[in-house]
């Protein structure tokens, strides 16, 4: 029970650190705290409340040890079934009218306060138990089985708490409730097998596909100390080159006042040599602007904004492009029932919008498909930009919004840096960016807005 207890407490703690802000992790932390709950009243009852008495302990002491495993044991036992029933409604996304849902919140608490109350010590009384707690797990399991409206960024995460919260949930359910209420005790013993298979599994789910957004934290992290360590970089070369630049020009400046009026052909040749100088150290300007405008700290000016209006503008800003390469654009949602509004700011989301349009008009040059998608949840607008070209290759994909980091080698003006903004420019606004591009499928690249204020908080931080 000691590896249970361990593993089960890392698992909540990598979901409530890696998660916090994501409702269905928090819950499911919760669900795998009381599950090590259980777990550790095991290890104090067995373990060290016999160690402790050999050593000479107390009676106060072992008192003590025996409240404690007490609390955990029913911490376990109570706390579990409503943990887990507040996960799978949150994780299905259940429709909350507020008043309604904060009753009903109250009213699935009443079971484990009236336990408490009732039946403050341990073992619990399995036969009152058993009538809510049972129910609790099977809705709770019928709520995750049966969600709904899964996108596609979502099925890996969907398969992977499917396999392993589940079954595991649902043994513990016949081990720990089933089986005590029919006399038969002791069981929860064996929930340590299906507990390290489903840790396994979250634990492989952490550093591959992701687990209810735990990757994509990792993901922005790694994203974010890049960012930092380029803007500072920037910076201080910027600052370098505009100094030397300042000099190229100002002895451009010098050559030409004190040339030699009376050599008209050494003049002549003598100018020409200063406009290639002066050329050169133009393009280089333009070279540290580009980089810097990408990589520099976004300041944002929020204000109310319609996306379908942005995507729109885009669309018809690139129509020349767009017929040019006989590309069909289609949007799933009427021109006439705009509903995406939010306080954004539109010069930086018109941007980050058009760079993802470009992306995916390159990507087919003999024609294709460019879709807009929209869905929501209760916190996010989703909007995914669709393209039928030639995908990304799977080697490259972790990378493609990597700073400097670009598929278009050929290409001496593009610096690997649009999509790199992109994520900046979400990240800034409080939502994410995601992109799937399955083999010889296109690219799909999902874009999170979060529906709350947040950006305008960002923009007066």
């Amino acid at each position: 029970m000691i590896f249970v207890f361990i593993v089960l407490w890392i698992a909540a703690l990598l979901l409530l650190l890696s998660g916090w802000r994501n409702r269905s992790a928090r819950w499911l932390s919760s669900v795998a705290f009381c599950g090590g709950s259980g777990a550790l009243a095991s290890v104090l009852q067995e373990v060290i409340r016999p160690v402790v008495s050999v050593l000479g302990g107390t009676a106060t002491t072992d008192e003590s040890l025996y409240t404690a495993m007490t609390i955990f044991s029913l911490i376990s036992y109570y706390g579990l079934p409503y943990c887990y029933v507040r996960f799978a409604g949150t994780y299905h996304g259940l429709p909350q009218i507020p008043p309604t849902w904060r009753w009903l919140h109250w009213l699935l608490l009443l079971p484990v306060l009236g336990m408490s109350l009732l039946y403050p010590y341990y073992p619990p009384n399995y036969d009152v138990l058993v009538y809510w707690a049972v129910p609790y797990i099977i809705i709770g399991t019928l709520l995750i089985v049966g969600k709904r409206g899964i996108l596609p960024w979502e099925q890996r995460s969907h398969q992977v708490t499917m396999i392993a919260v589940v079954p595991a949930v649902l043994f513990a359910m016949v081990m720990n409730y089933v089986m005590p209420a029919l006399g038969i005790y002791e069981m929860w013993r064996y929930n340590v097998w299906t507990i390290t298979l489903a840790f396994l599994i979250f634990v492989t789910a952490l550093f591959k596909s992701g687990f209810l957004g735990v990757q994509l934290y990792i993901e922005r992290r790694q994203m974010d100390r890049t960012l930092r360590a380029i803007t500072s970089g920037t910076a201080i070369l910027n600052h370098a080159i505009k100094n030397d630049i300042g000099k190229i020009q100002l002895y451009c400046d010098k050559l030409k006042s004190t040339s030699d009026e009376g050599a008209e052909g050494a003049l002549g040749e003598q100018i020409q040599d200063v406009k290639v100088i002066e050329r050169a150290a133009t393009h280089i300007q333009e070279m540290v602007n580009r980089v810097q405008h990408n990589t520099q700290d976004l300041v944002l000016r929020p204000e109310p904004v319609l996306l379908e209006t942005l995507i729109s503008e885009n669309i018809e800003m690139l129509r020349p492009k767009l017929v040019q390469s006989g590309i069909e654009v289609r949007t799933s949602w009427d021109e006439d029932h705009m509903m995406m509004e939010l306080v954004v700011d539109r010069a930086q989301v018109h941007e980050a919008l058009h760079n993802i349009m470009m992306n995916a008009i390159e990507a087919m040059p003999r024609g294709g498909r460019l879709m807009f998608q929209r869905n929501e949840t209760k916190r996010m607008w989703i909007v995914a930009i669709e393209d039928t070209g030639i995908g990304i290759p799977k080697d490259q994909l972790a990378k493609v919004m990597t700073p400097f980091f670009t598929t278009k080698a050929s290409s001496s003006n593009n610096f690997g840096l649009g999509l790199a903004y992109c994520y900046q420019v979400m990240k800034k606004h409080g939502g994410t960016m995601r992109i799937e591009s399955p083999p010889s499928s296109g690219t799909t690249v999902y874009l999170h807005f979060a529906k709350n204020k947040r950006a305008s908080r960002e923009a007066g931080s």
